[in-house]
């Protein structure tokens, strides 16, 4: 599914749109989201997998991550970890949402896990925008 370039770190002004990552192996929620962009006045990048969210986070300058709870090989508890590992020694700490219907997917996972929110599926467009301003940086940080 081809998404939308982002801009690499040295390219990026103040002018852009904030770049999230969603980490989901499902192309139809990734599409979803992707659908929802302007409407939420974002930039996403979609990747399948942790590997893949991985290397976007070294190669962009990305302002919140959207993280699926169940995926293949590493899921999103263990991925928000070696996000958060990877961070360690750096200034910049991303906000990670959780994303999922899984049942078993709650919000004191997720915060044990290393994310900040979560979004239980379905969610309205508006629980969306809210838990993206929410999380966001601001314009003067």
């Amino acid at each position: 599914m081809p998404d939308k370039i982002p801009v690499p770190l040295e390219e990026r002004s103040e002018k852009c749109k904030p770049l999230v990552l969603i980490i989901d192996d499902q192309p139809e929620y990734a599409r979803l989201f992707e659908l929802l962009s302007d409407r939420l006045g974002i930039t996403v990048h979609i990747v399948n997998s942790c590997a893949e969210g991985l290397r976007a986070l070294d190669k962009y300058s990305i302002d919140i991550v959207l993280m699926d709870w169940l995926m293949p090989e590493v899921d999103g508890p263990a991925c928000s970890c070696a996000i958060r590992n990877n961070e360690r020694g750096k200034s910049k700490r991303i906000p990670i949402i959780g994303v999922s219907g899984y049942v078993d997917a709650n919000r004191e996972e997720c915060l044990k896990a290393g994310m900040d929110d979560y979004l239980s599926i379905p969610f309205s467009l508006a629980d969306l925008q809210e838990t993206l301003c929410r999380w966001l940086p601001k314009k003067s940080e």
